[in-house]
């Protein structure tokens, strides 16, 4: 890919024009690979997966290209302002800034009035890309000057657009007719950043960048970190994306006194936990002190409560056929059990507390 990423994606001071704060961006102008610049794959984007290569082929396409306007969706957290970044790094205005404005920001209108007037500027500090956040949240008023920037004379050349939101593109532009204006300026111009628990092959690549990286911030000499730990992550749904898996790394490396990060760095993430699965195929009670016949009462009683009293279910849980389970339900006077939970439905796994004085674990399973 053709882009020299921005390593750090902080707010740096830039030049206003009235009273509007401009969030800038230092520019690099696109290095190819091989080049001596450094590498050129922004750790946002990092990963092999085909899902991330045809994003990084589409967004430096889409910046080569000069769209004037492209639109870029996703989940909270899953990296649209990395790819807007890249794509503006890619294009013939790189050595410009890049903006970013919040359209969710009660002052959006008005921030956008003086974006306008500093596209407008012949200044070599007019922005060079003017990036949208959060165009799900935009006002009405906020997306009619949208479209009026997009009529001014030449803006194209000027200034490129792009639009960010949580929602699928579709949905947005069926919301109302300047939505579908708008958002139909992009043409095919339309990426989606895909959210991590769909390309957990990726996750190594980027756990690894982010270990680097976070060593070199806070001065920690870590060396890497474990398959244990990868595994863990990888098993991961990451429902805050990977901004989520970036801070994860930073604590992990910051509770950490060894050389290596190792599981026990990210407690709470994959450790084993009770819970009801739908293809369970046996139950396992550890009920210390209790005779065996207290043990196989309390497992028919939960894998009666699991299957909502259906015999064939119970009896693929116990991994016994279902004319067994008939027989033992009569043996220890269980029948009534079933019409009950036949009655109420299944039930998320119970505490197994039988009345034993030794009793004193959950039931697993």
């Amino acid at each position: 890919m053709n882009a020299e990423p921005i390593r750090e994606l902080h707010p740096q001071p830039g030049p206003t024009f009235a009273d509007l704060a401009m969030i800038e961006f230092h520019a690099h102008a696109p290095a190819p690979r091989g080049s001596g610049t450094g590498d050129c794959a922004d750790e946002w984007l990092e990963g092999q997966s085909s899902v991330m290569e045809r994003l990084r082929i589409r967004a430096t396409n889409a910046g080569r290209e000069g769209h004037p306007v492209v639109a870029v969706y996703g989940e909270p957290g899953s990296g649209k302002l990395r790819v807007a970044q890249w794509i503006h790094n890619c294009s013939h205005r790189a050595n410009r800034v890049l903006m970013v404005l919040d359209a969710s920001c009660p002052s959006a209108r008005r921030q956008l009035e003086r974006a306008a007037a500093m596209i407008s500027h012949p200044s070599e500090s007019r922005p060079g890309t003017l990036v949208i956040r959060n165009l799900q949240e935009a006002t009405p008023d906020a997306i009619q000057r949208l479209l009026e920037i997009l009529t001014m004379q030449g803006v194209e050349l000027r200034c490129g657009i792009i639009l960010l939101t949580t929602e699928d593109v579709g949905q947005l532009r069926a919301r109302s007719l300047q939505h579908g204006q708008l958002l139909g300026r992009a043409g095919n111009a339309v990426l989606h950043v895909p959210p991590i628990r769909t390309r957990p092959s990726d996750v190594k690549p980027l756990v690894t960048r982010f270990v680097h990286e976070a060593a070199k911030r806070y001065g920690k000499s870590v060396r890497g970190i474990s398959p244990q730990a990868i595994a863990r992550l990888e098993a991961h749904d990451f429902p805050g994306n990977i901004h989520e898996l970036r801070t994860m790394i930073e604590q992990a490396l910051l509770r950490s006194s060894g050389d290596w990060l190792t599981a026990e760095c990210f407690p709470g993430i994959g450790e084993p936990r009770t819970k009801q699965s739908s293809e369970a195929a046996e139950i396992v009670i550890r009920l210390p002190g209790s005779s065996l016949r207290e043990i196989e009462v309390q497992t028919l009683r939960l894998a009666l409560r699991l299957s909502g009293g259906r015999i064939v279910r119970a009896s693929e849980l116990l991994g016994i056929t279902r004319h067994a389970l008939r027989r033992k339900l009569e043996k220890f006077g269980l029948n009534n059990l079933r019409q009950q939970f036949e009655s109420n439905g299944a039930a998320p796994a119970p505490a197994v507390t039988p009345d034993h004085p030794g009793f004193g674990e959950q039931a697993a399973i």
